[in-house]
Order: structure tokens, then C-alpha cells, then sequence
């Protein structure tokens, strides 16, 4: 079994953002297929949380395909970050937790800006 990197923890990440965006997955299962994924250690444990979405790493979104990204992207980062909020809330408030879900769903938002760098 390989080990795996974070670029292959990121490309998984996008085919759950992708099979949520399409409805194949819930919140839930979103969430619960996510901490997998930053979890795995192997492709075997990578290969868990996103073989049976049907789709295959790597394949080259069609015409329009930049736009849908962003909107994917756009729209995990406004789910994941609203029910971080929530949960802040509910639980008490403190220390500003969910900023880190926010910075982490919002780096991909970045993807346009630092493609078009010189």
C-alpha cells in the first residue's frame, strides 16, 4: 500500500465536494467521508471514503467546468461554515473555532486568483 499526500487527500476531497454537489451524498455523510479522508494514512484507507462515488480522479471538467467549481466551492464553504457557526453558538461561544473551517473551505474559492498569477 502507498502512503498518501495531501494533494491526493485534496483530489478526494473534491470528488465528495463533487458527489455532495450533485446529491449523491448528504451533510452528513459529507462531513463523515471528509475526516476519513484527512484521516487516511494509505490509498487504502483514501480509497474507502470515495471509490464508491463513481467518478474517476482526474478527469477534466467539460465547458463551464471553472465556473461549476467555484459555485461547488463556493457553496461547501457556505454549508461547512454556517454549521460550524451554529455549532459555536449552540455550544457556548468562546474562542472562534469555526474560523478554521472557514479558512480551509475558503482556499479553494482562491483556485481563479492564483491560476491567473503571472
Amino acid at each position: 500500500m502507498t502512503r498518501v499526500g495531501d494533494l491526493d487527500r485534496e483530489a478526494a476531497r473534491t470528488r465528495l465536494v463533487e458527489a455532495y454537489a450533485a446529491g449523491r451524498l448528504s451533510a452528513l455523510e459529507l462531513e463523515a467521508r471528509a475526516a476519513m479522508v484527512w484521516g487516511a494514512g494509505d490509498t487504502a484507507d483514501l480509497a474507502t471514503a470515495v471509490d464508491d462515488l463513481g467518478e474517476e480522479p482526474g478527469t477534466e471538467p467539460g465547458p463551464g467546468g471553472a465556473s461549476r467549481q467555484l459555485v461547488r466551492d463556493l457553496l461547501v464553504f457556505l454549508v461547512c461554515g454556517a454549521i460550524a457557526v451554529v455549532a459555536w453558538q449552540v455550544t457556548g461561544r468562546g474562542f472562534f473555532w469555526p474560523v478554521w473551517v472557514l479558512v480551509y473551505t475558503g482556499l479553494p474559492l482562491l483556485r481563479p486568483w492564483w491560476a491567473a498569477r503571472p
